[in-house]
């Protein structure tokens, strides 16, 4: 039995995937050529002119990539509304996933860097050799003639 919605939904993760793979060979090319030009401004003489000059080649990818991230948005939020998914929401719980996430790899982090603190070591008391007294046997007490006395006077 299919549902009305299957066919939507798989319209949707086919563009979906399209899209995710232009995205992919746009960054891909960009990045490749922006490495290319950052080795070459790393070969460079001063630092100051190494890191303007950086500075600015990335200003200028991220301008000729912004557009076609904003496409890339923008298609799949229209295809997610045709499917009938809320994005928005989504990325809220996202949000707030990994907000709690960082949080506790914080927190570990934070754990391993203090050592912890070690307590002194106790000192152990030698045990002193056993006496006569603990090697005599204790007297031992008829239990049975006390309970047969008990029960008798009831």
């Amino acid at each position: 039995m299919a549902f009305a919605f299957d066919k939507p939904l798989r319209d949707f993760l086919q563009n979906f995937q399209k899209d995710l793979n232009v995205l992919q060979k746009k960054l891909k090319q960009e990045s490749d050529e922006l490495l290319h030009k950052a080795k070459a401004a790393a070969n460079s003489e001063s630092l100051n002119a190494r890191r303007q000059e950086i500075e600015k080649l990335l200003e200028q990818k991220l301008t000729k990539i912004e557009p076609s991230i904003n496409k890339f948005v923008h298609e799949l939020n229209t295809t997610a509304k045709k499917a009938g998914v809320n994005l928005g929401d989504f990325e809220k719980n996202v949000r707030v996933k990994l907000a709690s996430a960082r949080g506790k790899l914080a927190k570990d982090a934070r754990r391993k860097k203090t050592p912890a603190k070690r307590a002194p070591a106790k000192k152990v008391a030698v045990k002193k050799a056993a006496t006569k007294r603990s090697a005599q046997p204790k007297a031992k007490v008829d239990t049975t003639a006390a309970t047969t006395e008990a029960t008798t006077q009831l």
